[in-house]
């Protein structure tokens, strides 16, 4: 299926039970590069889709990490798609043992549920390893980034709140110190169902907390800054056509 990607001029093509979701849009639109960064890690990229958000946001060369065969293909037809070798890349590896020094920034948008925890007993062994902790926990995840990351380096990652204090305690145990955070609410009343961090390696104490994002005024009806985020304002886009490509389907 080929679609644009939601918010920007650029393309993507993925298959129906591996399409990108919410989570990618909002940490996509959350992540901040700063300006002087040369090297940008997305780890566990999927078919891109954040990859080619951060495109839009920094001149710097990002390389997506993917263990799985399948999506790191996905993942480099998108760049191909879009034009992008010069700046993006594609590997297959497990995160746990990557050899990357010195990252600007690492981004992630890692699997939720740990292993004990209820799944969809219909899911394949690729939404298992996508959306479980199968391959990835959230203590090897940490690790992995601060191991990637130079001192200074920026971490960014989209989480439950449930799971906020054991995020916490892996970021002070890896020399982290998370520098802003923003909850998101489906509803203005409603209980948080994600929240948004960035963290320092080596930082200096001190957290800033956003303002709530709000999604929903009430079912199916946006809030203005989601209807901002949908339509793509923390991206600068300039319009290319894939390869081969004339139609959208």
């Amino acid at each position: 299926m080929l679609r644009t990607l939601l918010g920007t001029n650029l393309w993507i093509e993925q298959k129906s039970r591996q399409a990108f979701n919410l989570d990618t849009i909002l940490l996509a639109d959350f992540v901040k590069i700063p300006a002087k960064s040369k090297r940008v890690a997305d780890f566990g990229t999927g078919a891109g889709p954040i990859m080619l958000y951060l495109s839009q946001k920094t001149k710097a060369q990002i390389i997506g990490v993917e263990v799985q065969e399948d999506r790191v293909l996905q993942a480099r037809n998108n760049i191909e798609l879009n034009h992008l070798e010069n700046q993006l890349s594609c590997v297959q590896a497990d995160i746990r043992s990557l050899e990357f020094k010195d990252l600007d920034v690492v981004v992630s948008n890692p699997p939720f549920f740990r292993i004990t925890e209820n799944g969809n007993l219909n899911e394949t062994e690729d939404d298992r390893i996508a959306r479980h902790e199968v391959m990835l926990t959230l203590s090897e995840l940490i690790k992995s980034a601060a191991k990637a990351l130079k001192f200074g380096g920026h971490f960014f990652m989209i989480h439950r709140p449930d799971r906020f204090a054991e995020i916490v305690d892996e970021m002070n145990q890896n020399q982290f110190e998370i520098k802003r955070i923003r909850f998101v609410h489906p509803y203005l009343n409603a209980h948080p169902n994600h929240v948004l961090i960035e963290a320092i390696k080596n930082g200096q104490p001190g957290m800033k907390v956003d303002p709530p994002l709000i999604l929903y005024y009430e079912k199916h009806v946006l809030t203005n800054e989601l209807v901002d985020i949908y339509g793509g304002k923390s991206y600068v886009t300039n319009r290319t056509q894939p390869k081969g490509k004339t139609e959208v389907s």
